[in-house]
């Protein structure tokens, strides 16, 4: 998948100390959700309707009028706003990413995205339209094609230090740039997030690199992403943003404490 991409994803944001809502773990009078396709459980995303993700960080920019770097302490909600489940696979529609943030002064509009994880343990990732018709999710098998291609493929788990994901000829690039590469694997506690038990995760650094531009990816299974930056190489445009809060949907909490 191409970073770039990432950059037309996602949420509702806050800068500096503003105010961000959150959101209880597991709200009273949760409804329970029929299950279909990968099991919730089985997958590396929660992909439950209501989930959220709270990231926190900075972008920086070359501010034309002061001649110099500009800086600004920013805040983006991930929000899954609705699920398609089907038997290979299921389908989640986000609302804003962290890579919104990406070329910004923090001054962005919340973006949809197509995230989809197969029984296979593929997951992709792909921007949508304004005005995409989120009928053709249910209906219409030809319209995912475009989603499911080797160009949105983000990565396939379980993750290893040196695979790589993308169009056939970019994995082959000895250089390992312009496509995803899983560069690193390490423990980390995730108990400094709200809204997770402290426990030890395997995390995994995904990166993609080009000339102009690098976008590095921090990942937990059962969580999602932990951390996101992106870095131009010429003119000054970075985000850099840490995972601070995430609590599951409802349907989530609801089977939680029924024991479904």
């Amino acid at each position: 998948m191409n970073a770039r991409i990432l950059s037309r994803v996602f949420a509702t944001f806050a800068l500096g100390g503003a105010f961000v809502p959150l959101f209880a773990l597991c709200p009273l009078g949760a409804s329970s959700a029929k299950r279909e396709g990968p099991e919730a459980e089985e997958r590396f995303f929660p992909l439950e309707q209501g989930s959220t993700w709270v990231y926190r960080g900075t972008v920086r920019w070359f501010d034309p009028e002061k001649q110099q770097p500009s800086s600004e302490d920013v805040s983006i909600i991930t929000k899954v706003e609705r699920v398609y489940q089907k038997p290979e696979f299921a389908m989640a529609v986000l609302s804003g990413f962290p890579a919104d943030l990406d070329w910004s002064t923090g001054q962005v509009e919340p973006k949809p995205s197509l995230l989809i994880e197969t029984q296979k343990h593929e997951i992709f990732l792909d921007a949508l339209p304004p005005d995409f018709d989120y009928s053709k999710l249910e209906k219409d098998a030809s319209t995912l094609d475009k989603f499911l291609s080797a160009d949105n493929l983000m990565f396939r788990w379980p993750l290893e230090k040196g695979m790589k994901f993308g169009d056939a000829e970019s994995v082959k690039r000895d250089d390992n740039h312009y496509c995803w590469v899983v560069a690193g694997r390490k423990t980390k506690n995730l108990g400094a997030i709200k809204g997770l038990p402290s426990r030890e995760a395997d995390v995994f650094l995904l990166r993609f690199d080009t000339n102009p531009d690098d976008t590095s990816i921090e990942l937990a299974k059962g969580v999602g992403i932990l951390q996101y930056e992106y870095h131009h190489h010429g003119t000054v445009a970075d985000t850099e943003l840490a995972l601070v809060e995430f609590h599951k949907g409802p349907a989530a909490c609801q089977r939680a404490r029924t024991g479904q």
